[in-house]
């Protein structure tokens, strides 16, 4: 009766018209039946050896309309030689311009439902060190350091928002648009690490934690292929964290991004005259710390962000934790950098 129960309430939910109503006739339902979604896909996420996500389920499948594009990727004359200081951005034409595309940038992102410290902060980190050379902790390969080579896009990463709701942002810094997805989250409880659930986001640093780490990196490249036995995923991208103590094991904890088939593959571009923010009522997945996103934007996503080989640096990526946020919009990233 219990299964019937939960069944009817998120049919009802799915085709209920007004999204105000949605929510609360399912908060209701959810207190009403005492669901505890958490508790059961948190106990359902078994470590088995290095693989994100060991979550199980099926999401009803839908045909999703094709959205307007971010923007052409950035595009790469020549490949980089390791430690070559080979950037790809844009110059606006004078300061007129440059104040004009962070203003609508700011509208845009405000249009999607962005949190403005959020971008406060991203937007004063990448101004302040867009030019830095980071040491790449944990990766023996790149001994002359890393920097933000791909500097037309920045992502925030709002791990302050609760799972069913779009909260990861992407921006393109040449246009002004942006663009937001839905993201899961490492389910913690490991290593002393408190469990997370869909709207309290537990992070950690370090290894066997299974919790997401915060604070800011430089993504790294696009890598082929899946450590996941039943080949959930098919592609990954890397996150080098620029924070000592903070985010600085994530590379050799394999913490990256990869797409995963029970995540929403709904987005919204600014572009849209009426974003589609809809709540996501189905019960959530989580990983193993890394960043997991919808199997059908995974590419436009990894290939808008990545770093174009595993010797150059990407772009700027903010996991934006409740940490950050409780420090306000005067806060820079100036924790524990890692400058070379």
């Amino acid at each position: 009766m219990r299964k019937i129960l939960i069944i009817l309430s998120i049919v009802v939910y799915s085709n209920t018209a007004s999204a105000g109503m949605l929510s609360h006739i399912w908060d209701s339902l959810r207190t009403f039946l005492g669901l505890d979604i958490t508790r059961t896909v948190n106990e359902s996420v078994t470590p088995p050896g290095e693989v994100c996500s060991d979550t199980q389920g099926n999401r009803p499948t839908s045909n999703y309309p094709e959205q307007p594009s971010m923007g052409a990727s950035p595009v790469f004359d020549e490949v980089p030689e390791e430690g070559e200081e080979k950037e790809v951005g844009f110059s606006p034409k004078d300061d007129t311009d440059a104040d004009n595309l962070r203003e609508e940038l700011k509208e845009n992102y405000k249009k999607l439902g962005g949190d403005p410290v959020a971008l406060q902060q991203a937007l004063c980190f990448y101004d302040k060190n867009r030019g830095i050379n980071f040491e790449a902790a944990g990766d023996p390969s790149r001994k002359k350091g890393i920097k933000i080579q791909n500097q037309r896009y920045i992502t925030i990463n709002d791990m302050n928002k609760s799972y069913f709701k779009s909260r990861m942002f992407i921006l393109d810094l040449e246009t002004g648009k942006v663009k937001t997805y839905y993201s899961s989250h490492g389910a913690g409880g490991k290593k002393g690490v408190p469990e997370s659930d869909a709207g309290t986001v537990e992070t950690s640093n370090l290894d066997g934690s299974n919790a997401s780490p915060r604070g800011f990196f430089i993504t790294g490249s696009r890598i082929n292929g899946s450590s996941d036995p039943k080949q959930r995923w098919k592609f990954s991208m890397k996150l080098h964290g620029l924070q000592e103590g903070v985010n600085d094991r994530s590379y050799s904890r394999a913490v990256v991004m990869h797409s995963f088939p029970d995540v929403t593959n709904d987005v919204a571009s600014s572009d849209d005259t009426k974003p589609s923010l809809r709540t996501d009522p189905y019960p959530f997945y989580l990983s193993q710390g890394c960043t997991m996103v919808g199997p059908k934007v995974a590419d436009e996503i990894v290939d808008t962000i990545k770093a174009p080989n595993n010797s150059s640096g990407g772009s700027l990526y903010y996991n934006y934790s409740s940490v950050e946020k409780s420090r306000g919009d005067s806060y820079c990233g100036d924790e524990n950098l890692m400058k070379k």
